[in-house]
């Protein structure tokens, strides 16, 4: 008889267990996929862009060691091409390697003190590449306003998808906040894939400055015969840099936050 209750007892706590899971697999299956979706997105958008500025460093140290015919170096490069541009752009030196870049406000070229002293392919092809944008800029073309308008959204939806991820992650596990969390988060996947979005389409303005900057370095004689086919190389990897660049401040937040757990 009290083996019997004891069955009864046991089919009914199954049961019940059954009854339980499938109440929270229909809760939560959906949040759990978009969650899935999430991560899948972020992690394949990190490998490339990653990946990308690991081709970028490659092709960047590989003729880095190949010096000009020219024998100038990044500076005076930089120089003697803004004069022949007529440009009346300035000259900034930073610190960093591989972190040049244009300030269309300020009309500042700023090329780091390695590409300033190197006299090679990759330090020319940064400095022109860079140089590009500054006429780009002198001649207001509508790829380099759509350019600054679309990294200004970028800016601010990227500030704001580290807080909104945690915020919803959180949320999830919060009893009676559940679609709050889910709404945090499929605002988060939106703003990761409306800033890559809005990178993409800027793409031509980069390949518009590095056709600038090949074109002069041709032109003018600045390099010669497998020079300019490495240049056309190392002009070709920049442009996946800048994509890559878009998932920058999400990688170092996450690791601001390892740091956090590893202290």
């Amino acid at each position: 008889m009290f083996f019997l209750v004891d069955i009864r007892f046991l089919i009914t706590f199954i049961k019940n267990i059954f009854k339980l899971h499938n109440l929270w697999y229909n809760t939560y299956m959906k949040y759990l996929i978009v969650v899935g979706i999430f991560l899948v997105l972020l992690v394949a958008m990190l490998i490339f862009s990653i990946t990308s500025y690991s081709r970028m460093v490659k092709t960047y140290k590989k003729y880095d060691n190949e010096f000009v015919y020219c024998n100038l170096n990044g500076l005076q490069f930089t120089s003697y091409a803004i004069g022949a541009l007529k440009l009346k752009t300035r000259i900034y030196l930073i610190d960093k390697e591989l972190d040049e870049c244009y300030l269309p406000k300020k009309d500042i070229v700023c090329i780091s003190k390695h590409t300033a002293e190197t006299s090679s392919v990759s330090s020319i092809c940064i400095a022109a590449h860079e140089l590009g944008h500054a006429v780009q800029n002198k001649k207001q073309t509508w790829l380099f306003e759509v350019q600054s308008a679309v990294s200004l959204l970028s800016r601010i939806g990227l500030f704001f998808f580290p807080f909104l991820i945690i915020a919803g992650v959180v949320l999830l596990f919060v009893p009676g906040k559940l679609e709050l969390g889910y709404t945090l988060l499929i605002i988060a996947v939106a703003i990761m894939l409306l800033a890559f979005f809005l990178k993409i389409i800027t793409i031509p303005m980069e390949m518009q400055a590095s056709k600038i900057a090949y074109n002069f370095l041709k032109e003018n004689n600045v390099l010669i015969g497998d020079e300019l086919k490495h240049a056309k190389k190392v002009l070709n990897a920049a442009i996946g840099t800048y994509i890559a660049s878009l998932f920058v401040p999400i990688i170092k937040f996450f690791r601001a936050i390892g740091r956090m757990f590893r202290r």
